[in-house]
């Protein structure tokens, strides 16, 4: 039975959390309403986005404008169908540990494999080795703002809600317009990122001296937020104890 589009958006709605959420889902149904026709299941598109991505990482390599281009494009449509494989998995109601697995390590890989093959691109390309070294540093400080948070299952069972209301606060996406308006720029799931428009011009230098800081900054305050979180959890438990 062919399904309608407002039914579509039914089915796989989610809790969107910016009205750009919002239109890229409906916009990307467009592309899942014939997939749906066929047997294609969403660890397979979630296989094929992560092999774009290690695709647009080697291109980067070559410090080329056209092999920047074409690596840009990879690495944004990896973000899109990032969007596909999940709205295949609520309409289809397809269940998978395999496919949260798949999507968490594209999503935590993608970017610093991509970053790294720029610093070593734009090193050949500009002769300074400077730009290799951003690379790595963008590369380690995504992965460690990752490896940084705290995992709710190192802790005894009454920890853990408060842990995991520590994690809530790690999150960028706000329901302030302006500040997401702000982070939308630089948001994969946009399209017309800053990253992609920067490489479209050919600027793969500036690219590296404007996301590095900004992976860095990103890092320090997973750190900050988490440590004065678990200071003042940890006052709490001081008090507690003391009142016993």
């Amino acid at each position: 039975m062919k399904r309608s589009m407002k039914e579509l958006r039914e089915l796989c709605r989610k809790d969107y959390y910016s009205w750009f959420s919002v239109m890229m889902h409906h916009l990307m149904l467009y592309i899942t309403r014939p997939l749906l026709r066929t047997n294609i299941t969403p660890n397979q598109i979630t296989t094929f986005w992560l092999l774009m991505q290690l695709a647009a990482a080697v291109l980067m390599v070559f410090g080329e404008y056209k092999y920047n281009v074409i690596g840009v494009l990879l690495f944004t449509g990896a973000a899109l169908l990032d969007y596909v494989d999940g709205q295949i998995a609520r309409i289809k109601k397809i269940k998978s540990y395999m496919g949260i697995f798949l999507e968490e390590l594209g999503l935590y890989f993608g970017s610093p494999l991509f970053l790294i093959g720029l610093g070593i691109g734009t090193t050949f390309a500009f002769n300074n080795y400077i730009f290799f070294l951003l690379g790595i540093i963008s590369a380690v400080c995504i992965l460690y703002s990752q490896l940084a948070i705290t995992d709710p299952f190192y802790y005894p069972p009454e920890f853990r809600e408060n842990v995991l209301a520590l994690r809530g606060k790690l999150t960028t996406r706000t329901k302030d317009k302006k500040l997401a308006s702000i982070f939308l720029i630089f948001r994969r799931s946009n399209p017309l990122n800053l990253l992609t428009l920067l490489l479209l011009f050919n600027l793969p230098h500036l690219v590296l001296f404007i996301y590095t800081p900004l992976y860095v900054l990103k890092m320090l305050r997973v750190l900050y937020v988490q440590l004065k979180g678990l200071h003042r959890l940890d006052q709490q438990l001081r008090s507690e104890h003391e009142k016993k």
